[in-house]
C-alpha cells in the first residue's frame, strides 16, 4: 500500500536560486504521511550540500489544512531542520509560506513554538504574491517578515 504525499515538490531554477516548491495536497495529516513529509524535506536539505547549488528558497503553498490530532507531528517536523542549520544558513536565501487559511495561521504558530527561523521567512496569500516575492527584494519587504514577528 503506497502512503499519499502530504506535500508534492515542484523544483525550478528562479534568478540563479534553486525553488524547492512544496505544495501541500490537502489530506489528512498523519504520521505516516508526516514522516514521509519529513524524510522529503531531509532528501532535499541533503541535495543542497552539493557544491553546485549555492543558493535555494523554499516555498510552501498551504491553502488548506486540517489541524493533526497528534500535535507531537508538528514539533517532531520543526526538529528536522535543526540538525540542517549550517546548510540552511550558508544555502537559504528565504522562505515563502503561501497560504489564505487562518487554521494553517495556527498551526503555523505552533509550528514556531519548535522551531525559529534562520532566515526571513515571508508570508503570501496568492500565487501571484508568491512569484513577485521571488522575483524582488522590493516586493518581499511589502509582505508580512514572519521571522521579524517571532523575535
Amino acid at each position: 500500500m503506497e502512503i499519499d504525499d502530504l506535500f508534492i515538490l515542484h523544483t525550478k531554477i528562479v534568478q540563479n536560486r534553486v525553488v524547492f516548491k512544496f505544495v501541500y495536497s490537502e489530506i489528512p495529516i498523519t504520521e505516516l504521511r508526516m514522516l514521509q513529509a519529513s524524510d522529503m524535506m531531509k532528501n532535499v536539505l541533503e541535495s543542497c550540500h552539493k557544491k553546485e547549488i549555492t543558493n535555494i528558497c523554499f516555498v510552501f503553498v498551504i491553502n488548506s489544512v486540517e489541524m493533526p490530532i497528534n500535535m507531537k507531528l508538528i514539533k517532531n517536523f520543526a526538529t528536522s531542520f535543526q540538525s540542517y542549520y549550517d546548510i540552511i544558513n550558508k544555502k537559504l536565501d528565504f522562505t515563502i509560506i503561501q497560504s489564505n487559511n487562518n487554521i494553517f495561521r495556527l498551526c503555523f504558530s505552533l509550528f514556531k513554538m519548535y522551531y525559529e527561523p534562520i532566515k526571513p521567512l515571508y508570508m503570501c496569500e496568492n500565487d501571484e504574491s508568491t512569484q513577485k516575492c521571488l522575483l524582488s527584494k522590493s516586493e518581499r519587504s511589502k509582505v508580512a517578515n514572519l521571522s521579524d514577528m517571532i523575535k
